[in-house]
Formats: structure tokens, sequence, C-alpha cells
């Protein structure tokens, strides 16, 4: 029983990244469906809470990286579900700031983990494609925050449009993979800022990524061939 159990614990360990990359997954094709209507803030507050869990599942390879995270995630947890219980605007505004904070920091522990691996696995996979979804999600709720701060930050080509949290992970997603389809715009100097460092920065990620795990996979190119 109790190597069974060590058995269990450590196929795990070894997967990781594999709920994490579930859990965004699942808000990423999920929440067009549930985020409208009057369930719509729960069952996002639903699936954000998936996503906060495994992330600090999948930074626990250290007990500070742990302390760290549910530091981050337990404050964005708790303001998240007082916000849809009570409507208060302040609230939902701390919330995105420690949902941020967390999004980043998971981001960038995966990130180290996966740069730092010398073989690459299934749960290396995961990890590396984690932390492309975790700066779309953080992207979109560093949007989302400063329309908040300041409305009126952002344009939709469509009249009388309302930007919700949906809207910006859409556009974070859009941004991310440089595909600018012109029908959210960033209007003030803060929001275009942000939309210029997330294509940057998504356009390094992958160049970096695929280097890494080359190196990582010990290919080496064929010399002495035309």
């Amino acid at each position: 029983m109790k190597r069974l159990l060590t058995r269990y614990l450590a196929r795990a360990r070894a997967m990781q990244c594999h709920y994490l990359l579930a859990s965004l997954i699942l808000l990423l094709a999920v929440y067009p469906y549930v985020s409208t209507g009057p369930t719509g803030p729960a069952a996002l507050a639903v699936l954000s809470s998936f996503i906060l869990i495994t992330g600090v599942y999948a930074v626990s390879d250290r007990r500070r990286q742990v302390a760290i995270a549910a530091v981050l995630a337990i404050p964005a947890f708790g303001l998240g579900w007082l916000h849809i219980l009570t409507g208060i605007p302040a609230l939902s505004t701390a919330k995105s700031v420690f949902t941020l904070l967390f999004y980043t920091f998971t981001a960038l522990v995966s990130l180290h983990q996966v740069i730092r691996t010398r073989r690459v696995t299934a749960d290396t996979i995961s990890g590396a494609v984690s932390v492309y979804l975790l700066m779309g999600l953080t992207w979109a709720t560093a949007y989302d925050l400063v329309e908040t701060i300041t409305p009126g930050s952002f344009a939709s080509s469509q009249p009388d449009a309302v930007f919700t949290f949906p809207a910006f992970i859409y556009y974070s997603f859009v941004t991310l993979a440089t595909l600018g389809y012109g029908d959210i715009t960033p209007l003030t100097d803060q929001a275009r800022s942000l939309a210029l460092l997330e294509t940057v920065s998504g356009t390094l990620y992958i160049a970096v990524l695929i280097a890494r795990l080359v190196a990582a996979a010990g290919w080496q190119p064929e010399s002495g061939k035309e």
C-alpha cells in the first residue's frame, strides 16, 4: 500500500504542469459559453480558481515558491468571491492586482523550470505551453485593470461595446500571436504600451523556447553537408 502511494505521488509530481495546462485549456475553451448571463461571473471565478490551485501545485518544487504563490493566490481567490457576493468594485480591482501578480510569478517560475531542464519530457512541453497561455491571461488581466482604472483606454469597432474580462482574453491572445484583427484598439499611452510589450514578449518567447528545447533535446546540426 505504501509503495503504491509513493508511486502515485511520484507520478503526480511528474505531471505538475499537466494539471495547470488542463485548467488553462478548460478556461479558454469554456469561458465563451459560461461568461454570459447572471451566473457568468461565478462560472469564471470557478474556472479561475482551478488555475490558482493548479498553479500553486505547479510551482511546488520549493517551499519558498509555494509560500509566495499561496500568498498571492489566496487573496485573489477570496477577493474574487467576495466581489461576486458583495458587488463592491474595489474588491474586483484588488483581485485583479493579486491575480496579475500570481500569473506573473507562476509564469516566471514555470519558465525557469523549462529553461533549466536537461531532458525534454511531456511535463516540460506542458510547462512550456502553460507559460504561453499564462502570458495571455496575464496581459488580459493587465488590460482589464487598466480599463477599470482609466475607462476609455480601449475602443471597439462595435458600437456600444462593453469591455469585460472575456473580451480582453480574446484581445490578449490576438495580440500575443501578433494577429492584430483591429476590432479592439488601445487608445491611451498606457494601453498601447501594454499591447506593444505583449507583442514583443510573445515573439521572443517562441524564439527562446524553440532554441532552448532544441538544445535540451541534444540536437546537433550535421556538418560537412552542403
